[in-house]
């Protein structure tokens, strides 16, 4: 609870903010520019230094197994990622020694490796809706919301496995005690008996409820760093331009635990009254 305190969240985003608008000021308008490499990936490697206390140089040094590890995580059933993930892991835990256990190495891999996966999501599924993306633009106060939607909408865990510790009925269905359960969450975002128009990205929503950062007693311990983080990497990108969109098809990664783009080519444009303004400027 200290380690990740509303304090905490605050001095954080106070020192990520200022660097994600200038790096969002720096991105190309009209060209092609990938918004993995050269935007999510930079900001979440140096909010992982950050809540971690290491250096960004450290942080740039360990990626490699972080994201070994993150590559496991994507593809559970297979083999030889988890015993690559394994290796990763036990030299990546010598590093944090200290601090809290959610902010150790746990915690450098899902800010630098699985915090883009969300961004990604989040983003293409922005881009499917491009009156929303136009929205925000002109309304910045909705971007808390249009991130929980899009949460829901384009959350990153695909399915999760859980094992019955008793017997029990569950709505006509008998689980026996032993028994794996699959629980598929993005199918549950996406419950048509739970959330109406399911399919749309809706900044307005009202139906509560997704699980993409779990819920009750197994909700994410780091669910407002992830929120928070995705609000303030997100608003300036949305901010500083009125559209994107892709200049490529997707080039997707992961497996059955999580899906995301491996890059995002889009084109990013300025309103023509904003170009009239910077070229008075």
């Amino acid at each position: 609870m200290e380690a990740l305190s509303p304090a905490r969240l605050y001095a954080w985003r106070e020192q990520l903010t200022p660097e994600a608008r200038a790096l969002a000021r720096s991105l190309p308008i009209d060209e092609p520019v990938d918004l993995m490499d050269g935007y999510a990936r930079p900001l979440c490697l140096s909010l992982a230094a950050m809540v971690t206390g290491i250096s960004r140089g450290d942080a740039e040094a360990f990626h490699e197994r972080a994201q070994r590890i993150s590559a496991s995580a994507a593809e559970p059933y297979d083999s030889a990622l988890r015993d690559s993930a394994k290796s990763a892991s036990t030299e990546l835990r010598g590093y944090f020694q200290s601090g809290p256990e959610a902010l150790r190495d746990s915690g450098f891999v899902a800010l630098s490796q699985t915090m883009p996966c969300i961004l990604g999501n989040a983003w293409f599924g922005l881009l499917q809706f491009p009156q929303v993306w136009s929205l925000l633009h002109r309304q910045p106060g909705l971007m808390e919301q249009a991130i929980e939607e899009l949460l829901r909408y384009a959350g990153l865990v695909r399915i999760l496995s859980r094992t019955a510790t008793t017997d029990i009925d569950l709505n006509g269905a008998f689980i026996r005690r032993g028994e794996r359960i699959i629980l598929r969450i993005v199918a549950a975002n996406r419950d048509p008996q739970r959330f109406s128009h399911p399919n749309r990205v809706d900044v307005a929503r009202r139906d509560a409820g997704h699980l993409t950062l779990g819920a009750g007693p197994h909700a994410c311990v780091a669910a407002n760093l992830i929120r928070m983080a995705a609000v303030a990497i997100t608003h300036p990108l949305v901010q500083g331009f009125a559209a994107a969109n892709l200049s490529r098809p997707i080039d997707w990664q992961g497996g059955s635990g999580f899906r995301s783009p491996k890059s995002l080519s889009v084109c990013l444009t300025i309103a023509e009254e904003e170009s009239r303004i910077g070229n008075r400027e």
